[in-house]
């Protein structure tokens, strides 16, 4: 009867237990999924996992147990949201090392505390040693393992700091390693305890008190490297995106320095034609003298077409938006967009051109890119697509509005609340970030939404500025 006591309680605690891992299973992998709901039931399908083989009637090893709920968790990750397999995998491995860890942490813990506390209680009756065995249950395996696993999720997390992104080969292997490492140092250390019991017949926990001390040390040691490992991925990862995002606004700054050489040149010729304005003047006058009508009609109508010959194809009210539209109008048309432009610059000395560049080149060249993107996918390059580019002002507000055809879905980074770039690789998506830093320098901000515009669907991206 007694015993039967025992297997309840400890298939109950197994529940509890296996429940609360799936539920810091759900709090680790819930950043790197696209939605909420994909994490419960990861930890779901964990749970269900863990359940099964708890209860199964064939025994099957710890480390096989946790390492299949680890594969279960990468395939309900990978199978419910489809990219960065690797940053997944690399979910799933640390989850499985880490789940190992604490449980042996646990086993240490309690058997220390469980030999300190037979020096002081001693249970005379049966049932106070089922209660004395709740008890201790309960605080080591149960309170003490979720409060380490918890802890040690969320503060992987906040070293890792970014989730959800593009993770190379070489970045999961640096990643991975350390857990890995710890797992399989671990199983060695259970491995020469096995043949060390088997040859002398003795434990060697009961031989050496401070065997356990020294693996618990381990353990910890193994966790701290993973979380340094991680913190420093993340400081170098911060900094490589700082260099790229430098060399994109120096590569802007050279467009931009381009523009005003385009423009100087322009200034220089008008400035030119003024200066020939006199002999231009004089030289109809003698021929109207001489009575060559035609012929000063002829020489008007030519310094008429000089006079008023613009070189760019957009009239925006500022010299160097003109030379970006006329530049990009030509780039879409030589492949096959059609572009639709009202576009008017702000008429006030708060506004700096080379912000309004920023915002035009990077929305622009994201239009460009995805329409040709979709084009590939579909593998038809004459589906008609359009550019429409929006500008209004409206008192102190000024809002531009970018709009080009687009079929894809338009997933959303919780963090920044900015689209998830759909190119491959590292080193995207700061066309996005630096159009919302301009917009937040001028105390603005972003909006990009799917919308149906004449019939199509399409992708819109608003800016909007506050102008004094």
């Amino acid at each position: 009867m007694e015993q039967t006591y025992y297997n309840i309680f400890y298939q109950i605690d197994a529940v509890c237990s296996t429940l609360i891992i799936a539920y810091c299973c759900v709090v680790w992998t819930k950043p790197f999924l696209n939605h909420k709901r994909k994490a419960w039931l990861t930890g779901g399908a964990y749970a269900m996992t863990m359940l099964v083989l708890n209860f199964m009637p064939w025994y099957i090893s710890g480390m096989l147990a946790h390492l299949a709920g680890a594969l279960m968790v990468f395939a309900v990750m990978s199978l419910t949201d489809r990219k960065y397999f690797l940053q997944k995998l690399f979910v799933a491995v640390t989850f499985f090392c880490l789940r190992w860890q604490i449980l042996r942490i646990v086993i240490y813990c309690n058997n220390i505390l469980d030999s300190n506390l037979m020096l002081y209680i001693t249970p005379k009756y049966d049932i106070y040693w089922f209660l004395y065995t709740v008890f201790l249950t309960v605080i080591s395996y149960d309170i003490f393992s979720f409060f380490l696993l918890y802890n040690a999720v969320r503060s992987i997390l906040w070293s890792y700091g970014r989730k959800r992104e593009y993770m190379g080969g070489k970045e999961f292997l640096l990643l991975s390693m350390p857990s890995l490492l710890g797992t399989v140092s671990y199983g060695v250390i259970r491995y020469y305890d096995y043949i060390y019991q088997r040859d002398l017949e003795k434990s060697i926990y009961t031989l050496h008190y401070s065997h356990d001390l020294l693996l618990m040390l381990f353990t910890f040691l193994s966790f701290a490297v993973i979380l340094v490992t991680t913190y420093v991925f993340r400081q170098w990862k911060t900094k490589q995106e700082e260099d790229r995002q430098r060399e994109i606004f120096s590569a802007q700054m050279a467009d931009l320095q381009s523009h005003i050489n385009e423009m100087e040149q322009l200034y220089r010729d008008m400035r030119s034609l003024r200066h020939d304005m006199g002999n231009h003047l004089m030289t109809i006058k003698q021929l109207y003298d001489q009575g060559e009508y035609e012929a000063a009609q002829q020489y008007t109508d030519k310094l008429n077409d000089e006079m008023t010959y613009t070189p760019f194809d957009v009239n925006s009210g500022n010299p160097v938006t003109d030379v970006i539209l006329s530049a990009r109008k030509k780039e879409m048309e030589d492949k096959g967009i059609a572009f639709s432009c009202n576009f008017h610059y702000p008429i006030t000395k708060t506004v700096d051109s080379f912000d309004i560049s920023i915002i035009l080149n990077n929305a622009l060249s994201n239009a460009i890119e995805a329409i040709e993107r979709e084009r590939s996918d579909a593998g038809d390059s004459r589906n008609p697509v359009r550019v429409f580019l929006f500008s209004e002002r409206r008192k102190n507000m000024y809002l531009m509005e970018i709009t080009n055809s687009y079929k894809g879905a338009l997933e959303t980074d919780e963090q920044s609340g900015l689209p998830l770039s759909t190119k491959s690789g590292e080193g995207h998506g700061f066309g996005l970030s630096s159009i919302r830093h301009v917009a937040r320098k001028y105390l603005g901000d972003v909006e990009i939404k799917k919308e149906q515009v004449e019939g199509e669907e399409c992708c819109v991206l608003r800016v909007m500025l506050q102008l004094a």
